[in-house]
């Protein structure tokens, strides 16, 4: 965001979308507009605790710091002691009562490996947007709360009988390797000319509420407008195309083989795909999409027009799925440290260009079958165009079909 004038400078670029460069600052807006938590994950000193709490300077009034602690309980943030209750006698439970930090629309959680599950169980409901409290729930925000949550790359998340760990990953939506994009010697020489403090600059950079308004307009505007239908297509092949494998000339998914993925992959699906990474989740899906879609708000933003961010849906969708799915569990790792030298997002760039590929050799069977369904003339030649990891295609348009047509009567 071009108002944004924090302590934290990083002009390294993580990706590119229509011409246009997007830096650490607009992947932090992104998320603010597409309501999206996000990790950063890093080693000591690699700016990210400063990057969140910049971000803090957005919601100057609705925003709370919290400090991981393996004795916190989330839920005394939220309440105070009603002083005039207490001196007429009212029961403990009458006695508490929510503070105004229950309007809060960003909080930050640094250091978040470090709380034992039983903290980072309180914190899914924070990251979910609500409290509970004696049992009922409130909502954070007026609707609208985003979470940033911190912590070393070193760090792992401990990992409970029933998984805890995965499920509060599963709850930061977006996670960027603050390591892999560090600011350049231009930013840190700017960094160090201007001050040499060692600690987190705490300060408050802004007292009015014009970007609050902006991010919660371009909330709206984002998750308000219409999920193109590439986008939906490119979607859902990354939940069902990427689940596809092949064994032996048996077709079956990933999800079917379940712990035997990916060492039952044999032949040529060790070299591909097929054992480099498992689909994508329906919640995922939905956080690419989202992300997505703030990605081609921001690009106009920046001057792209329509008709460019139209044409590079498939990049837009390919760079929210690099950022969703890096660290998200679905590589695997010992692939990536074999092949790609443990860097998740190189492994995550070849996956995106043979999907690329992919869908440049299904562009014109994709037109038959959106054809197909407007004509509304079901063609087997069209149909039978999409088998082994597009088969899922198959089903889609013979559904869409049936739909339309009942429509039509």
């Amino acid at each position: 965001m071009k108002e944004h004038k924090g302590v934290y400078q990083n002009s390294t670029e993580l990706m590119n979308l229509a011409g246009q460069s997007f830096y650490m600052n607009d992947f932090v807006d992104a998320c603010l507009y597409g309501r999206l938590n996000l990790f950063l994950q890093g080693d000591t000193g690699s700016g990210k605790t400063q990057l969140a709490k910049d971000t803090m300077n957005y919601f100057p009034d609705k925003s709370m710091f919290i400090l991981g602690r393996n004795d916190m309980d989330t839920r005394e943030l939220f309440q105070q002691i009603n002083l005039e209750k207490l001196r007429t006698g009212n029961s403990s439970q009458e006695l508490k009562e929510l503070t105004s930090k229950i309007k809060t629309n960003l909080f930050v959680v640094d250091e978040l490996p470090n709380c034992v599950p039983v903290v980072r169980a309180q914190l899914f409901n924070l990251f979910d947007g609500f409290i509970e409290i004696n049992g009922q729930t409130y909502p954070i925000g007026n609707g609208y709360s985003v979470g940033i949550a911190t912590g070393n790359l070193g760090q792992k998340f401990t990992e409970s009988s029933n998984d805890l760990g995965r499920a509060l990953k599963d709850r930061m939506h977006v996670t960027i390797d603050t390591d892999y994009f560090k600011p350049t010697a231009w930013d840190t020489f700017n960094i160090l000319s201007n001050n040499t403090n060692p600690r987190v600059d705490f300060t408050q950079n802004f007292e009015n509420g014009d970007l609050e308004k902006k991010i919660l307009i371009a909330h709206n505007e984002v998750t308000s407008k219409e999920i193109p239908f590439e986008k939906l297509l490119i979607a859902n092949y990354l939940i069902h195309g990427l689940d596809y494998a092949n064994i032996g000339g048996k077709e079956t998914t990933k999800t079917k083989l379940k712990d035997a993925w990916p060492n039952a992959i044999t032949n040529h699906g060790q070299g591909s795909d097929e054992a480099l990474v498992l689909p994508v989740s329906p919640r995922a899906a939905k956080s690419i999409l989202r992300l997505s879609q703030a990605f081609d708000y921001i690009a106009k933003e920046k001057g792209v027009s329509e008709k460019e961010i139209q044409s590079a849906y498939l990049c837009s969708m390919m760079q929210a799925y690099k950022f969703v799915g890096a660290y998200s569990g679905i590589l695997n790792d010992l692939a990536v440290r074999e092949k790609y030298g443990n860097d998740k997002y190189s492994a995550l760039d070849a996956i995106i260009a043979t999907t690329q590929t992919q869908f440049q050799e299904k562009e014109k069977a994709i037109v038959s079958g959106i054809g197909m369904i407007n004509e509304g003339k079901k063609y087997k030649k069209v149909l039978d165009q999409f088998n082994g990891r597009w088969g899922f295609m198959k089903n889609f348009f013979e559904n869409a079909f049936e739909q339309n047509s009942k429509q039509l009567k």
